[in-house]
């Protein structure tokens, strides 16, 4: 029934997609949601990290932050906040 863990130990269900930390370079995705606190979900929204925002993954080398493209924008996120990050 659940899928991957988060480095905190949080599970994440297969039917919610996979969090933003899992993709690889190059890969683009959709965001459905956000696991975490109403702080940290607010921090996000604030971004631009929204349910139905595209997002492109410019670098990830499975360990460190991940550079992300949003929109005109680029962002970097710490790994474990884009494991919080649900995507499609």
């Amino acid at each position: 029934m659940f899928g991957q863990k988060t480095r905190r130990g949080h599970e994440v269900p297969h039917s919610l997609g996979t969090n933003l930390a899992a993709k690889p370079t190059g890969e683009t995705a959709l965001v459905i949601g956000m696991a975490g606190g109403s702080q940290a979900r607010a921090r996000l929204e604030s971004m631009g990290l929204v349910p139905g925002a595209e997002v492109e993954v410019l670098s990830n080398g499975g360990r460190g932050p991940l550079l992300i493209s949003l929109g005109e924008g680029r962002i970097t996120l710490g790994r474990g906040v884009a494991e919080h990050v649900l995507v499609a």
